[in-house]
């Protein structure tokens, strides 16, 4: 019994830290330091109703946060980010039913622990390929022996593809001929 409790501490721990990492991805994701560049200036308010917006740079409004467009990218993402948590609620109702036996608790939990080492994979992975260049890039896994990954570069090049192929096939393992590379135009 008391294997079972730590079991379940375990898994606890392994949601938590999942969404954790998928909080700091989309802070990661949202976060806009040409939006942030101007926050602490002083501002003049007038008396009279006009409405001050201390993001504006000669008439030209930044993108609001909340009334963004949803990218082609963003939605991948969005869509592959909520499959990951759907399978980690899964796992996670079954590592936290009583009658789980413990052959099948210690399965669920080795299946958690992997989604989060994927997960966390497929994040910093994204994080390379955007420092070697792209503009924004979501990467799906599919039965760990395929990959899809949709770029928006301006410079998607052989070169590029075959780059952002190498760090598909170092972190993941898959054979180069089954990953996919697709470039969407914003």
């Amino acid at each position: 019994m008391k294997n079972k409790e730590k079991y379940k501490k375990f898994g606890l721990a392994l949601i938590s830290f999942v969404l954790m990492i998928s909080i700091a991805g989309y802070i990661n994701y949202r976060y806009d330091p040409e939006r942030e560049k101007n926050l602490g200036q002083t501002v003049y308010v007038s008396t009279n109703n006009d409405e001050v917006n201390i993001y504006e740079e000669e008439n030209q409004p930044i993108k609001d946060i909340e009334q963004e467009e949803e990218t082609v990218i963003s939605k991948y993402r969005e869509d592959r980010d909520n499959m990951y948590m759907e399978l980690a609620n899964s796992y996670s109702s079954v590592i936290n039913n009583n009658n789980t036996s413990q052959e099948t608790l210690t399965e669920y939990q080795q299946k958690l622990s992997g989604l989060v080492q994927e997960k966390n994979k497929i994040l910093i992975s994204e994080n390379i390929i955007r420092m070697k260049g792209a503009k924004d890039v979501a990467i799906v896994i599919t039965d760990s022996t395929r990959a899809n990954v949709i770029v928006e570069s301006d410079n998607l090049d052989d070169s590029f593809i075959a780059q952002i192929v190498d760090v598909i096939v170092e972190n993941f393992a898959i054979s180069p001929e089954n990953i996919t590379v697709e470039s969407v135009n914003v």
